[in-house]
């Protein structure tokens, strides 16, 4: 009996648990059947679920009722949005309520939320009464385990776009930011301005702007060349090297009627008109001297300092080659009936010399042609000639004076109305072939060639002067201009002189050209870069150590001016220059006096021919 009573007793709390789970039950989804039931009465709730229902707000009826399960008669899980298609745990309530009491962080959270923010700079005061503050409660749907939905946005606030400027964005920027343009606008006026006013302002050049200067007499023949930062200056009287500030670091005393200066590279040789003697200099000072077997015509220095000499011995031509310790290299001897020697010149590496010949036919016709030898004498026995001679080049109706080569195995040949680039590396030699020098371009010109010269080893400069053809209208125009060409023959700048241009200077900052006592620099694309006009009677003018200082070569002194970039610029009138003016122009008083006698005298003698 005791046994049936216990079990009684089990089955009863069974039913009571049973019970507790069916209250514990959503009210929505209450079996209808079972609430009909006598046996399934529900039990009077506990205090705790009693003081839990007080605080819950009773739900709204919903309008649809849930799914049951027909088989089971039970609920079925719907999915919740926020929890990733789980279905939602029981969760105890009282276990909610505590929960609910202690979830204070949340609160802390909405606080900090930039819903909050947002909603106190909204003008909408309607915003803080939708915003739900109050999320801890015990019947709040966070507290049944959902997820926390993300902050709605306050009203008013809407997405920002990319401003796109138009008119009104101009206008407002340069309404703005009207000073600094203003301040901008008048700097950019002022800089024209000065940049007008230096191109009509002609500004004097005295002795504030030179660097240091030597005086000499005018018997003196002196010549200088700038090397770097020092100067080669020779004279009758020797050869002086000089620093940047003037000071003399060596002299080499010699005497010569006429000395005549070359440089190349960092060698210089000086030989006198009709002597037979030749100096090779360097920065330390005197290297060699040679002495040719007659009278030296024309002679040339590479930049290794190896020497060539053209000497003229009875009625021909003699050709010697020396290396830079004063020794023979090669010797020819060439006939005057063959063509009178003008131009030579050896290469860099010292192997070939190359000689200008011109022949005159009649005293008419005039034909030019380049030689070249190997001066080396087991490369001169390679050759089918017993001299060395490898190559020779014909330039027809044109008197060829200027040959130059260059680093690249090259070499440049001028006349008085072309121009050729010559291939001197021997690429055209075959098996068995002796090598040809052949023309890689040549260039034939409407204007004789007045001035040339070689700027930094890379592009060429040429002075036009008259037109070949009278009748030539372009040719006409081409007067009196310089021309610069690449090593491919291509054209890349031209200036235009008023007067004739007789001289051209270059070096690596540029091109100095002589036009009477006016000397103008460009630079390689016929950009002017400054101008200076002398009053008393210049020799030449020649960059020293930049674009902005220039020697000056007067014939009582030479002179180092700081020069002004892209202005005019004026020699100053002193006592000297004003007395030197007086007495050339005394002197070209008395040769158009001379000339007027000589004329007059040259009448009278055409009459009495008449009679």
């Amino acid at each position: 009996m005791d046994e049936i009573k216990n079990n009684g007793n089990e089955n009863n709390e069974n039913k009571n648990i049973n019970n507790e789970n069916e209250n514990n039950k959503p009210s929505g989804g209450a079996d209808k059947k079972t609430s009909r039931s006598p046996r399934n009465k529900k039990p009077a709730p506990s205090r705790e679920a009693n003081a839990v229902k007080g605080k819950i707000k009773p739900k709204k009826k919903q309008g649809k009722k849930p799914l049951l399960d027909r088989k089971h008669k039970k609920p079925v899980l719907r999915v919740v949005e926020g929890t990733g298609g789980r279905p939602k745990p029981p969760v105890n309530e009282t276990v909610k309520a505590d929960t609910a009491r202690t979830e204070k962080p949340e609160k802390t959270a909405v606080k900090k939320s930039p819903e909050k923010t947002a909603v106190k700079k909204s003008p909408k005061k309607t915003a803080v009464k939708k915003a739900p503050e109050k999320t801890a409660g015990a019947g709040s749907k966070s507290s049944q385990g959902r997820a926390p939905r993300p902050p709605k946005k306050a009203p008013g606030i809407k997405k920002l776009k990319a401003a796109v400027r138009g008119k009104k964005g101009i206008f407002s920027f340069l309404r703005v930011n009207r000073i600094s343009i203003t301040a901008i606008a008048a700097i950019i006026f002022l800089l024209a301005l000065a940049i007008l006013l230096n191109s009509h302002i002609v500004l004097e050049i005295g002795e504030k702007q030179t660097m240091f200067s030597k005086e000499y007499s005018m018997s003196s023949k002196a010549d200088f060349s700038v090397l770097g930062d020092n100067i080669f200056y020779v004279s009758k009287d020797g050869m002086i090297f000089l620093d940047k500030d003037g000071n003399t670091l060596w002299t080499d005393t010699f005497t010569m009627s006429s000395p005549y200066m070359l440089c190349d590279g960092d060698y210089a040789a000086v030989a006198d008109s009709g002597s037979k003697t030749v100096n090779v200099y360097d920065k330390s000072g005197k290297l060699y001297q040679v002495s040719a077997a007659g009278p030296i015509t024309t002679f040339a220095v590479n930049p290794l300092g190896c020497c060539a000499v053209v000497c003229k011995v009875n009625d021909d031509y003699r050709v010697d080659v020396y290396s830079n310790t004063g020794e023979t290299m090669f010797e020819c001897a060439r006939a005057s009936k063959d063509g009178i020697p003008l131009g030579i010149d050896i290469s860099n590496d010292g192997s070939v010399v190359a000689i200008a010949l011109v022949n005159y036919y009649n005293n008419i016709n005039i034909n030019s042609s380049v030689l070249f030898y190997y001066t080396v004498k087991s490369e001169a026995q390679t050759t089918e000639s017993s001299d060395g001679l490898i190559s020779a080049v014909e330039v027809p109706d044109a008197l060829a004076g200027i040959v130059k080569f260059m680093p690249d195995n090259y070499c440049i040949v001028a006349s008085d109305k072309s121009l050729m680039y010559i291939d001197c590396s021997g690429s055209a030699k075959k098996d068995g072939e002796q090598p040809r020098f052949d023309k890689e371009w040549e260039k034939t010109f409407k204007n004789y060639i007045t001035a040339f010269d070689i700027v930094n080893n890379k592009e060429i400069a040429i002075a036009f002067g008259d037109a070949v053809s009278v009748v030539d209208e372009q040719a006409a125009a081409d007067e009196n201009t310089v021309h610069w060409y690449n090593l491919r023959g291509r054209e890349i700048g031209s200036a235009k002189s008023e007067e004739r241009i007789t001289d051209i200077s270059s070096s690596d900052k540029g091109t100095i050209i002589t036009s009477g006592k006016d000397f103008t620099a460009y630079n390689s694309h016929g950009r002017e870069l400054w101008s200076y006009t002398a009053i008393q009677n210049v020799s030449g003018m020649r960059f020293y150590n930049s674009e902005d200082r220039a020697v000056l070569i007067a014939p009582t002194s030479m002179r180092i001016l700081d020069v002004k970039k892209g202005a005019k610029m004026q020699e100053e009138e002193t006592e000297a220059t004003a007395d030197e003016s007086e007495d050339e122009g005394s002197e070209d008083d008395t040769e158009e006096e001379a000339l007027s006698e000589e004329e007059a005298s040259q009448q009278e003698t055409q009459a009495g021919a008449g009679e």
